[in-house]
């Protein structure tokens, strides 16, 4: 059992004995009254932006004559480093048993680099010892509709389906040898933009807890998996998020979390003959409105 599924293993554990627990303190409270509620549990529209400071791992890969190497940005350009990003979400209780949300974060990275090998990007051969400047830009979009399995007055359990939608462009520029089958002492060079780029839906269930102990405090555990097969074309997703929110006001609230996204995919397209897996983790500080 891999590093992921070990600790998927144990979040699921976390929210069943949570859920137990839950049960048990929530048993007597039926009648409470909604105003004891935690707003989070209750409100109609719930709008969250913030900052996720992530770690990330990215590994490239695009074929050309021959299938390549995969390469490691990480290695290569350092690409490890903490970035600070936008975070939106939104979520609308539309029923009282459903809930729509939408999600949205972005990375925009390039850093020039000069590498002491030469590589293969697609049919063309880099020169890396000319310098080179390796770039990605990634927008994520996640859509998820669930539903309210069992709900108290201190707690919620729901699951759902929904897609998580890439837009991912990475490219590499700078001298690039004409013939590739000459890249000896002397070979012609140019210099070049190589970009490939590819929209990658990648639908998903999901599932989310909430424990609220009081109106003012929320716990908070959610899981999103997908992984599918079809003929070329492989997806990979892991979308693991807890943390803890504060209602310093009945409309507003401040909240820790820690996100791990994990994307794997094969690509067959065009303009993207080729592979990719990246990882993004770190704490996200947001602040929500609701109503």
């Amino acid at each position: 059992m891999n590093f992921i599924s070990k600790n998927a293993l144990l979040f699921f554990l976390l929210i069943i004995s949570n859920i137990l627990i839950a049960q048990e303190i929530n048993k007597n409270d039926l009648n409470s009254s909604v105003e004891d509620k935690h707003p989070l549990l209750s409100n109609k529209f719930i709008f969250y932006g913030g900052i996720y400071s992530s770690t990330k791992g990215i590994k490239i890969g695009v074929n050309g004559a021959s299938d390549n190497e995969i390469i490691d940005f990480n290695e290569k350009v350092d690409f490890n480093n903490n970035e600070y990003t936008l975070f939106l979400n939104f979520n609308w209780r539309f029923s009282r048993m459903w809930t729509l949300s939408a999600e949205y974060f972005s990375v925009k990275n390039g850093i020039s680099k000069t590498i002491n090998n030469n590589f293969e990007w697609g049919d063309q051969i880099f020169n890396g010892g000319a310098g080179l400047k390796l770039g990605l830009n990634l927008s994520m979009y996640r859509v998820f509709i669930g539903r309210t399995i069992i709900k108290g007055t201190k707690y919620e359990l729901g699951a759902g389906l929904g897609a998580h939608t890439l837009d991912i462009e990475a490219y590499i520029e700078g001298n690039a040898y004409i013939d590739n089958e000459n890249t000896g002492e002397g070979a012609s060079v140019d210099f070049k933009r190589s970009t490939v780029s590819v929209i990658a839906p990648l639908p998903n269930i999901g599932a989310w807890y909430f424990y609220a102990p009081n109106n003012k405090w929320l716990l908070s555990a959610r899981v999103d998996w997908f992984g599918l097969t079809v003929g070329d074309y492989y997806g990979g997703l892991w979308d693991l998020g807890a943390g803890v929110n504060y209602q310093f006001h009945k409309h507003f609230g401040i909240g820790l979390k820690y996100r791990y996204f994990d994307f794997t995919a094969k690509v067959n397209k065009d303009n993207w003959d080729g592979k990719f897996t990246m990882t993004f983790q770190g704490p996200l500080l947001t602040i929500n409105a609701n109503f």
